[in-house]
């Protein structure tokens, strides 16, 4: 007789528009911005609007967890069940029934996550009585915050907390409550077409379908201990798509403003990426340098007159977009165009006409 095995059950898939997920997503899209090529202008009109002094109160709330930034997705952790249908008032009661050993937990927490080989809560605790390796252990996880900042952010739990709740608060009465309600029409509507299509089984298909792009590979190591994932619209990320994992939920954030404007309309979704990562003229520059051949980042950067990290933002949203293949080799990371990816960009433009 031959064995038997039982099959993972297939996720349960949801979209929800939220407000707390929303905003907290947002202002993390907002002190994310400068390291990302290609995000939603609306996202950098809506920064611009933010006065000075609150945006560098969030970004130091925010980022000090460095370049990985799980700050948000630890607050977001933190939401209860039916969240979505929190207003305002209900989110900042909750903020405020945290208390602040939690706030400082989900800090060590944001620290210990997104780096190879990162230290559990209780030793990073111990590090602040060492300030040398406290140091060291921030710029391995690339935080541009300075260490004694840090240092004060994590040690006292309450004072984070006072911190976070008057910066939201403030973020979301003067810049986001009317930019929410402008916005909300247009995700919900993105929630109300997507719930009314029978998306594939599998979730790779699923997944393209509505963002455009293949499951990016730290999601797609996510998904074998998620039930559930819920899709939440989002006006900002462009492009990209931002998670954020709760348990045994994986919340991702997509580009509603690719929703197709109504029934019979063409779906764009696959469109947008590879078109957005081809809208500027660096960009072609390297499409161009790439033309038939292989190239490792630094090969790009000594034939382009501009900044390694300005290369690697550009390297980055052009595959993240699929226009480019990515191929690691040890420490360096090989670059070449995706024929196939752009012959069926060519076919998708020639299908509207």
């Amino acid at each position: 007789m031959p064995g038997l095995a039982e099959g993972p059950a297939p996720l349960e898939i949801a979209f929800a528009v939220s407000l707390p997920h929303s905003l907290l997503a947002t202002v993390g899209l907002i002190c994310a911005a400068p390291r990302f090529e290609g995000l939603a202008d609306r996202l950098w009109v809506l920064r611009n609007r933010v006065p000075a002094d609150l945006l560098s109160e969030l970004c130091q709330l925010l980022t000090f967890p460095g370049s990985h930034q799980r700050f948000t997705s630890e607050l977001i952790s933190r939401l209860p069940g039916g969240a979505a249908g929190m207003d305002y008032p209900n989110f900042h009661a909750h903020m405020e029934a945290m208390f602040g050993i939690h706030y400082q937990y989900l800090a060590l927490r944001a620290l210990a996550r997104g780096v190879q080989d990162p230290l559990p809560p209780s030793e990073l605790i111990d590090l602040l009585a060492r300030p040398d390796d406290w140091a060291a252990y921030l710029q391995r996880i690339e935080s541009d915050v300075p260490p004694e900042i840090v240092a004060q952010l994590v040690e006292d739990g309450e004072r984070l907390k006072r911190r976070v709740i008057a910066a939201l608060d403030r973020f979301w009465h003067e810049i986001y409550r009317p930019e929410f309600e402008a916005t909300r029409p247009l995700m919900e509507r993105s929630v109300v077409y997507h719930q009314s299509q029978h998306h594939s089984a599998a979730f790779e298909d699923t997944f393209l379908a509505i963002t455009g792009r293949l499951v990016p590979a730290r999601v797609d190591e996510l998904l074998p201990i998620m039930t559930r994932v819920t899709f939440i619209p989002s006006c900002y990320v462009g492009p990209y798509v931002a998670y954020a994992d709760v348990d045994q939920e994986l919340i991702l954030f997509y580009n509603c403003r690719s929703t197709p404007a109504g029934p019979g309309v063409s779906n764009g979704t696959a469109l947008y990426p590879p078109l957005k990562a081809l809208a500027d003229e660096t960009r072609l520059q390297i499409l161009i340098l790439l033309q038939g051949r292989e190239m490792y980042a630094q090969e790009i950067v000594d034939r382009l007159d501009i900044s390694q990290p300005a290369v690697s933002r550009h390297l980055n949203l052009m595959a993240t977009a699929g226009i480019l293949k990515v191929r690691p080799d040890g420490n360096a990371k090989y670059y070449s165009i995706d024929v196939e990816r752009l012959a069926r960009l060519v076919d998708g433009l020639r299908a509207l006409l």
